[in-house]
């Protein structure tokens, strides 16, 4: 009689040793060859494993939401309202469960880990998360307890990208905004970044390669050309705006909520000019002679919700550069240049000189300090605007040939460039557009930090003034306050409606924790999330063993087949589990026959453990131990 004892080695990560020790495929080389004597048989003697078991999911278990931007209890009076962002619905698998009905997906824990990753990778929209088309910095990966590789939940691992690139003029190309796609009353040219007007009736153009980086990224204008004959012109910053019918059978490319104004309204100085509506989330205006700067936000007063291009007072006593609105007329000053700086959500306006001599236009923390109040600077930005990019504009009467340059803009270099079939997976605005949802957009646009007649707020921060201090960037270039969080049920906090698909606590292992807490960061770019629970498996699939190198037949009628199996192991373990470490050992053994009447020579013992179909069990993990009896038939 003999006892052997066989073992995976435990090193899955080791890539030398991983094809040929696996938990579930193994051999194991005798130094000395083993003799067998004739008429042996052999049967398992006991086995000890590490199953994880198997995710069962659908539409009970599988939505989740992911959260960027500051927690709530870090926001002024612990409510949503006072954050600039809002929780992503997210569907493990990327919604198969959903768009399946009421069929059951099983996956093992690797494709669990995969089937999160898509599902997050369809929730990620700040520009510093996104790496690609369809990749963001947030790696999703399976927890194990060390020593024993058992299955303990799942990490998130989000990584803010700091790294920028400057596009420049010789690089850029234009987009035409222009109303009912009339590119003929509103004719351009464009070379080297410079777009120039070929009617008096002017342009409407925006550059879709890359939107402004957060983290003290620049776009620079030249608006030297335009400025001359007392024509009017626009250099600003915009989301993407898709194409807006309108009732009377026209088109533009405007927020399906933007409020146009009245005919005969002053709402319209500096919006409509040239015959159409121009839209943009911040702007630098010359109207007349006044130089005028404007920001996209709601305006309740007037008796309609959505959002307006309202123009910011950011002259007098709170601007130490402009006591009074600046005449670019006269331009005495010599002002030839527009320069944006955003900082996670502050937006930085100044006027430059040939000679790149910068001067403060306008800001929010500047102006603040001196005195300013609601509409007298600038308001941070929100989650609609994470992907804002350059447009220009002129228009007015005068002659053609009056052009507007785009010297640079600063984007975060993994940012994917803009594609139009692409772009909605990773912009925010781009999938409320795409999926009809953009009132969720409209009801962040409408909290009180962001509505010009809101300047009293019961719950707007900020000495309840109606504004809200902006979120600006840390040491290491990251959002200064902003966490990645996962939201695994229904909150109150985070807001009922956003969040009622929420059912994955179990599932994701949050159980008593349905807003994640994040572990302490390694540094500021970096935030981590860790299951507190262990995610609910099921196993309720029997296993084999399969010894492939001896001569023992038996027969797998499942399959129809001769087979190498020689044992079972059933669902449930000596101890009644089914998952985790689990140990084996036969009341009574089964021996099959070896088949040999010869003394049989063995070098290896290859062992697998196998389902039904003889397909290997990837739910293993850590270390494998296998003992095999064999004895003389006799």
């Amino acid at each position: 009689m003999s006892l052997i004892i066989t073992s995976n080695i435990g090193q899955e990560n080791n890539t030398a040793n991983s094809n040929a020790f696996k938990p579930y495929s193994y051999q194991n080389r005798l130094l000395n060859t083993m003799k067998i004597p004739p008429n042996s048989e052999i049967a398992l003697q006991s086995a000890k494993i590490n199953k994880n078991g198997l995710f069962v999911l659908d539409r009970t278990n599988s939505g989740f939401c992911h959260y960027f931007g500051v927690p709530v209890e870090d926001l002024y009076f612990d409510n949503i309202a006072n954050s600039t962002t809002t929780p992503f619905r997210a569907v493990i698998g990327a919604g198969e469960a959903f768009r399946a009905g009421n069929v059951k997906n099983e996956v093992n824990i690797d494709d669990m880990v995969g089937e999160i990753q898509k599902g997050l990778n369809e929730a990620t929209f700040h520009p510093s998360l996104i790496v690609g088309d369809n990749n963001t910095n947030i790696a999703v990966s399976a927890k194990y307890y060390s020593s024993e590789q058992v299955f303990e939940g799942f990490k998130f691992v989000a990584t803010q990208q700091t790294a920028k690139t400057s596009l420049t003029s010789a690089s850029v190309n234009w987009t035409s905004l222009n109303a009912n796609g009339d590119d003929v009353r509103h004719a351009f040219t464009e070379s080297n970044g410079k777009v120039t007007s070929t009617t008096d009736r002017g342009f409407f153009v925006q550059n879709r390669q890359y939107p402004l980086a957060q983290n003290n990224g620049t776009c620079i204008f030249n608006f030297s050309e335009a400025n001359t004959a007392g024509g009017n012109w626009m250099c600003g910053l915009s989301r993407i705006n898709q194409i807006r019918n309108n009732p009377d059978g026209s088109y533009d490319y405007m927020p399906s909520y933007f409020v146009e104004p009245a005919a005969s309204s002053a709402l319209r100085e500096g919006v409509t000019v040239g015959g159409q509506n121009r839209f943009f989330d911040v702007a630098v205006v010359r109207y007349g002679s006044e130089l005028r700067v404007f920001q996209s936000g709601a305006r309740t007063a007037l008796g309609q919700d959505g959002i307006w291009c309202n123009a910011v007072t950011y002259f007098g006593l709170h601007n130490a550069n402009f006591g009074a609105v600046y005449n670019i007329n006269t331009n005495s000053d010599n002002y030839t240049k527009v320069r944006f700086t955003l900082t996670n959500e502050e937006l930085k306006i100044e006027l430059g000189t040939d000679a790149d001599a910068y001067t403060l236009l306008c800001d929010y923390t500047t102006l603040r300090a001196a005195g300013a109040v609601k509409n007298e600077c600038l308001n941070p930005t929100n989650v609609c605007k994470w992907a804002m990019y350059p447009v220009c504009s002129v228009g007015g009467t005068v002659g053609a040939g009056r052009g507007i340059t785009l010297a640079s803009i600063d984007h975060y270099s993994n940012y994917p460039v803009f594609n139009e079939a692409l772009y909605y997976k990773y912009d925010y605005w781009g999938a409320l557009q795409r999926y009809n949802q953009t009132a969720f957009g409209l009801s962040i646009e409408m909290r009180d930090w962001n509505n010009f007649s809101r300047t009293v707020s019961s719950h707007g921060g900020g000495g309840a003034n109606g504004l809200l201090p902006p979120r600006l960037v840390n040491a290491s270039g990251g959002m200064a306050g902003y966490s990645s969080l996962i939201i695994t049920a229904r909150s109150n906090a985070y807001g009922n409606q956003i969040t009622s698909l929420c059912n994955t606590q179990s599932t994701l292992g949050f159980v008593g924790d349905p807003i994640s807490r994040p572990v302490t960061p390694l540094n500021n770019l970096v935030t981590t999330n860790e299951s507190t629970t262990i995610p609910k498996l099921i196993s309720n699939i029997s296993l084999f063993i399969r010894l492939n190198n001896f001569t023992q037949n038996t027969i797998n009628a499942r399959k129809g087949t001769t087979s190498k199996i020689i044992a079972h192991l059933p669902r449930f373990d000596n101890s009644g589990n089914e998952t985790g470490g689990l140990y084996f050992e036969p009341h009574d053994r089964v021996y099959v026959a070896l088949n040999n009447p010869q003394e049989l020579l063995i070098n290896s013992f290859d062992v697998d453990i196998v389902y039904e179909n003889e397909t290997f069990c990837k739910a293993l993990t850590g270390k494998s131990v296998i003992c095999f009896h064999i004895r003389s038939a006799n």
